[in-house]
């Protein structure tokens, strides 16, 4: 999916892709960035990600931080990384949502000025990576995704139930939680 952000200065693709088996996603985003110098472009690990909406709007709060000048980071992607991990800082951010050997599904933030240099970019990752970008992958939940989801942001179950509604699937809740810690990051000093 591509956001047009235009109105504060890029396009936003935000999808996702599995790691075949011998690939290392580190290794895959190290050649993405010198292939296309003028993108930015940032990895996930994808069991750590509460849906493509926590990507989007990690993104959209990091277009904003560097609008406003309140940024902390120097690039717009490891700014996402920080708003995504609800963390200020870069280390912390680094090694909750990073992408390690071991990432099955690695969700992908890239920031550019034209459309069709987001859609190039996620070609080259598919075509990297040898496989297809399917931002489909990020909404995928499992028992041990929102176990570990909710140990990393230390989401507890009374808050969930007072935020879950009734007949609302688990994830849901757990998403919202996290997405209400991505936004409050901005507040924080």
């Amino acid at each position: 999916m591509i956001l047009d952000l235009s109105k504060d200065g890029k396009f936003v693709a935000v999808s996702a892709f599995k790691t075949p088996p011998a690939k290392d996603p580190s290794d895959i985003l190290r050649r993405v960035r010198i292939a296309a110098p003028d993108v930015d472009v940032q990895f996930f690990d994808g069991r750590r990600i509460a849906g493509k909406e926590h990507l989007e709007i990690a993104a959209i709060n990091a277009l904003h931080a560097f609008k406003t000048r309140i940024n902390i980071a120097r690039s717009r992607t490891m700014e996402t990384l920080l708003y995504a991990s609800a963390q200020r800082q870069i280390d912390v951010a680094i090694s909750r949502l990073g992408v390690a050997r071991d990432s099955k599904i690695v969700g992908v933030v890239a920031f550019s000025d034209t459309r069709d240099c987001l859609e190039a970019i996620e070609h080259r990752i598919a075509q990297s990576a040898g496989t297809k970008m399917d931002e489909a992958l990020l909404d995928e939940w499992s028992e041990s995704k929102v176990t570990e989801i909710m140990r990393l942001y230390g989401i507890e179950a009374d808050e969930l139930e007072a935020i879950k509604m009734p007949d609302q699937e688990i994830n849901d809740a757990v998403k919202k939680a996290v997405i209400e810690r991505v936004a409050l990051l901005s507040t924080r000093t």
